[in-house]
């Protein structure tokens, strides 16, 4: 049985049921989580007008319980014709569908909104995913490969993520140790990792986590987020960016997911001190045996010391003590996630549709929400 949900206290209700469908999946990403959906919801979709939830869910037929999900807002572009997003696509790394089997079923669903009749006030005119990676995209691929002539499907590259594998090759279900992952580098790699942790030791420079601290000092995540977003901005205005907390409503959404992510404990927030003073933090998830490092920030001042390279190093040795299969650095090909020897992963774009038409209108829709707006408030500082 396939399930539209559009009303927000309807997916408020399945919360038990999406955790559980989502510990059991191994595919499965914070991203995803009922607790990161539901807050971007509370922040960007309700009282929206023209927006509303549009979540597809597959029950079982024998016990009921949740076999796929594809969590979709729909909205209106150019007056006249409707989308379907991932929700929160603008603030997550991965996204996709997720089943326990094929994802034929939610596909075919959404073909069956993909309409032609301009008079259908039902049908959806695009499907546009973010943030796809190769398992979705594969899935797509082959739908469409057993389903021809029902919907185009073009898929686009939506920039690259990394991550280091925190595995043991050599070794079934096993994983490395800091010492195993040094030696993964050549000589000139480890010396200059290793020299300016060395030197930030020598500057009692400390490395400050919940898991690092002990003794009488605690750490709470609420007392110490400030300071986070505060290094964070200072980065991007050193290079003439807003930064992602430039506004008071996105950063009160950040706010508010990174406390209940805490509290859950899948947020894990981590600095360097020097001096009593904060120089630089990296908001990171903990989820599925992994850590990822959603965003980092320093303050520019002490860049000497290397701060984004140590922080790194140190979140790496803490994610390798826990015991984590891998350190994911997401989205973006930034040079210091080579020194540490990163992995890509591709990541990708997708957009189903029936008409090109509906396609080349959805895309300078894009265009001018995202760029030429954007670009136009900013010299006219509107």
């Amino acid at each position: 049985m396939v399930k539209i949900i559009s009303d927000e206290n309807e997916f408020n209700a399945v919360k038990h049921d999406w955790d559980s469908f989502i510990d059991a999946n191994p595919f499965a990403t914070v991203f995803l989580s009922h607790d990161w959906l539901s807050v971007w919801i509370k922040y960007f979709l309700r009282n929206k007008k023209g927006k509303k939830l549009f979540i597809i869910i597959e029950y079982g037929d024998n016990d009921g319980r949740i076999k796929a999900v594809a969590p979709f807002y729909a909205g209106r572009f150019f007056f006249f014709f409707k989308y379907l997003r991932f929700i929160s696509d603008d603030y997550s790394d991965y996204l996709g569908i997720l089943s326990t089997g094929k994802i034929c079923n939610v596909l075919a669903e959404i073909n069956s909104r993909l309409d032609l009749n301009f008079f259908d006030k039902n049908k959806i005119d695009i499907v546009y995913l973010k943030q796809v990676p190769e398992a979705i995209k594969e899935g797509i691929a082959l739908f469409k490969q057993n389903a021809p002539n029902t919907f185009n499907a073009l898929i686009k590259s939506s920039g690259d993520c990394y991550y280091v594998d925190l595995r043991d090759t050599s070794k079934e279900d096993k994983f490395i140790t800091a010492e195993g992952y040094l030696r993964r580098f050549n000589s000139k790699q480890r010396y200059n990792i290793l020299k300016r942790v060395k030197t930030a030791e020598e500057n009692k420079v400390e490395y400050i986590s919940r898991k690092a601290l002990k003794g009488e000092r605690h750490f709470e995540a609420g007392s110490y987020m400030e300071d986070f977003f505060n290094l964070h901005q200072k980065r991007w205005n050193k290079k003439g960016g807003k930064g992602v907390f430039y506004s008071g409503k996105i950063k009160a959404f950040f706010k508010s997911l990174f406390t209940v992510l805490y509290k859950n404990g899948t947020f894990h927030l981590s600095f360097l001190e020097y001096n009593g003073k904060l120089i630089a933090g990296a908001a990171c998830f903990d989820f599925k045996n992994t850590r990822q490092v959603y965003l980092p920030g320093f303050d520019p001042e002490y860049s000497y010391l290397h701060p984004g390279i140590v922080l790194t190093y140190h979140n790496i040795n803490e994610a390798i003590l826990s015991g984590y299969k891998e350190f994911d650095f997401l989205k973006g090909s930034e040079d210091y996630k080579k020194r540490f020897l990163a992995i890509k992963r591709a990541n990708y774009k997708i957009y189903l549709y029936k008409a090109k038409v509906i396609y080349m209108i959805f895309k300078l829709n894009l265009f001018l929400k995202n760029e030429l707006f954007p670009k136009i408030k900013n010299i006219f500082h509107v």
